[in-house]
């Protein structure tokens, strides 16, 4: 997805209040209260004592808010139209190649939404994620806000992040070909479920509001849906928006951003070809040193701090990690548990993957 460097960008009124909307003092807050280090506490801090021009990239991109409006219209009117024009193969490999693209897509513009990387009002961001989140038919961007700024804030802390796995999931999957396809491919419903089952921190008061309205504005649109196109209609976004997340290529991207490798990062990025259609979402390390930096801005942070993410370990290829994820039993749900439990303890952690996938990019397959 295209946009200028400086196509639809505002600066913020201030650094700081960016940063209060955004995770990177609250990160920081933890860490000190908890007399911890942040994961990647130190490389900000290096980065912005080398570059101190990087906080020229703490802004805003409305523009994010027109690419949503489109891919919101254009998922809607493909999923009233294909069913009643094609054969049943056709629009459900449509949804799959297609749907799922425009679906994932959405979702790093949620994720962009949730840093109030879209505007400068919280509640204006809000709206971005309701508005986004309408193809998806399950009604889970509040969730995924809340639970995504506990991510940053709690990073592969286990029974803290929700993002690591629970040990009864880990258990249940291990390092079965089979098991870890059914996982990924079920995968909105295991975040469901994980989520459900954290305790540590449950949205209260307001929040609970904002997912009430999810929950109305997703079941609205999704009856229109069924009205408009039947229930054909509804199954092409049903179909787009569990691919967008599990068994398909892009869904290799739960698995590069925090599956410890070799050697152990506690993030990992991608630079394949498929960040053009998502949103540079694969800018993964770039993203959780600063998440005060939009997608648009993401390579610029990479190229001005190049000394800094050169030399970390990369991946090249979607295709490659999920054939390797899957049929590789050194890949396990098991290794990230124990690798962030070890870390936390104080451990050294012994990646379990001596031939990790290359980081060479091929072309982002």
């Amino acid at each position: 997805m295209g946009g200028g460097a400086d196509g639809g960008l505002r600066r913020r009124p201030s650094v700081e209040r960016l940063l209060s909307l955004s995770t990177e003092l609250a990160e920081s807050r933890e860490a000190h209260r908890t007399k911890t280090v942040h994961p990647h506490g130190a490389r900000r801090a290096a980065i912005l004592a080398a570059h101190p021009d990087i906080p020229t990239l703490f802004r805003t991109y409305p523009l994010s808010a027109a690419y949503t409006v489109a891919l919101v219209a254009a998922q809607l009117c493909l999923a009233v139209a294909l069913p009643a024009a094609l054969p049943t193969w056709a629009w459900l490999t449509v949804s799959y190649v297609v749907g799922a693209n425009i679906d994932h897509a959405l979702w790093v513009l949620i994720h962009d939404a949730t840093h109030n990387l879209v505007f400068t009002s919280a509640l204006a961001n809000r709206v971005v994620l309701l508005v986004a989140n309408l193809p998806h038919v399950f009604p889970s961007a509040m969730m995924f806000r809340y639970y995504h700024i506990l991510h940053h804030v709690e990073l592969n802390k286990a029974e803290r992040d929700p993002d690591v796995p629970t040990e009864w999931e880990a258990r249940l999957v291990g390092n079965s070909p089979a098991r870890k396809t059914i996982w990924l491919a079920l995968f909105f419903i295991v975040q469901a479920v994980r989520t459900a089952c954290y305790t540590y921190r449950v949205p209260r008061r307001a929040e609970l509001g904002w997912i009430a309205a999810n929950w109305i504005t997703s079941l609205a649109v999704a009856a229109a849906v069924v009205v408009a196109g039947g229930w054909k209609a509804l199954a092409y976004l049903l179909l787009a928006s569990a691919s967008s997340v599990g068994l398909h290529p892009l869904g290799a991207r739960w698995i590069q951003e925090h599956y410890p490798t070799q050697p152990f990062q506690a993030t990992y990025s991608y630079y394949g070809m498929a960040n053009r259609v998502a949103f540079n979402i694969g800018y993964h390390v770039e993203h959780h040193d600063f998440p005060s930096v939009p997608w648009v801005d993401l390579p610029r942070l990479k190229v001005l701090a190049a000394e800094h993410y050169d030399g970390l370990f990369s991946y090249g290829s979607y295709s490659e990690l999920l054939w390797d994820f899957i049929f590789e039993r050194r890949w396990s749900l098991t290794a990230r548990l124990e690798a962030e439990r070890n870390m936390a303890a104080g451990g050294e952690v012994q990646a379990p993957f001596p031939a990790p996938v290359a980081a060479a990019v091929d072309g982002g397959r």
